[in-house]
């Protein structure tokens, strides 16, 4: 485009930066760069591009990618929800998308801490496929932390964002970014949100996308449930299980795995101690004190003594079976 057109769209000052960076920019350094970290690229007119991305308003222009794009053939869910989640907003969060990936749906999310990061890994453990939505450049790992679930996503999935390669996260790119998570899904599943919680931004999104949003309901003195039962009252839908989504969406027919194909290891499964099976038996999903379990582990006319539970409640924690925060225990989901 010629300088003189250019500077009718962007102004004078813009288009004297957009020519500056035309003269140091170089092409084929970017092709060599995308190609050494296995970084492909779509854009909006190409025959690969998500079609549910052709549908909203705002389309990216294009999209860098690692892995593989989400199918537009398979139903998809977004799983969002709070970064500091609690012990049951982590259940929640495995439970339905490990649900999900089971029977061959699309987990999408922002592979954020948190319940982002939670539901892709148990979709990706439960052997299915799950696409992260990033704020800043495909090839920039962020959180750190989520260093495994990254290499994971690329290998069973992909990771995927608008943004150019080496451009890092910051607060101003992730609200854009939440618009294509919600977009590339048909159903959008809140787990946990506070009253004022980010997640909501995403909510908004979706509705004017024409999305359905579904949230888990939690306890009404829990903070991290008001931003949830908040969006209850406003009309979204009740979801308890992944079916009541599959059977709301009527997506029975399109689904070919089996509800149980490669389900995580049930409770039963693990190998515990007499001391840590009757233990287990007396902890559930809300936080009990080691006082409180012994008063219901007599209730149940166990014979344990203090010592045999507290050595059980050692044993559950390392076996990943029971949380434990503030001096108060809880029974970790394992399904």
């Amino acid at each position: 485009m010629p300088e003189q057109q250019v500077q009718a769209v962007m102004g004078k000052r813009g288009c004297e930066r957009f020519m500056q960076h035309r003269e140091r920019f170089e092409p084929e350094a970017v092709w060599n760069y995308l190609a050494r970290q296995g970084i492909s690229y779509t854009y909006c007119q190409a025959a690969d591009f998500p079609r549910r991305l052709t549908e909203i308003p705002d389309p990216p222009f294009g999209l860098f990618y690692k892995g593989r794009l989400p199918s537009d053939t398979m139903p998809a869910v977004a799983v969002i929800g709070a970064r500091k989640c609690s012990e049951y907003g982590r259940c929640m969060a495995e439970q339905f998308a490990a649900g999900f990936a089971a029977r061959g749906i699309n987990v999408i999310s922002g592979m954020a801490m948190g319940i982002d990061g939670i539901s892709q890994s148990a979709a990706l453990k439960a052997g299915g496929s799950s696409y992260a939505v990033l704020g800043g450049g495909v090839d920039i790992v962020y959180p750190r932390t989520n260093e495994t679930l990254y290499a994971q996503l690329v290998r069973q999935g992909g990771v995927l964002s608008e943004y150019p390669p080496r451009l890092a996260p910051r607060p101003s790119l992730f609200p854009p970014r939440n618009r294509i998570i919600s977009a590339l899904s048909d159903v959008v599943l809140v787990v946990e949100a506070r009253e004022k919680s980010g997640t909501l931004i995403t909510v908004d999104m979706a509705l004017e996308q024409g999305r359905e949003v579904y949230t888990i309901p939690g306890r009404c003195t829990d903070s991290l449930s008001m931003g949830c039962n908040r969006l209850l009252r406003q009309g979204a839908m009740v979801a308890t299980a992944p079916e009541d989504i599959i059977e709301d969406q009527r997506w029975e027919s399109l689904l070919t795995k089996t509800p149980d194909s490669k389900a995580p290891a049930k409770a039963s499964a693990v190998k515990l101690s007499p001391a840590a099976q009757e233990v287990y038996s007396a902890l559930d999903m809300l936080p009990s004190t080691q006082d409180e379990i012994v008063t219901k582990l007599r209730a149940q006319k166990s014979i344990c003594t203090i010592p045999q539970i507290c050595q059980g409640l050692v044993e559950l924690e390392l076996k990943g079976l029971a949380a434990c925060q503030n001096g108060q225990y809880q029974r970790r989901c394992v399904f």
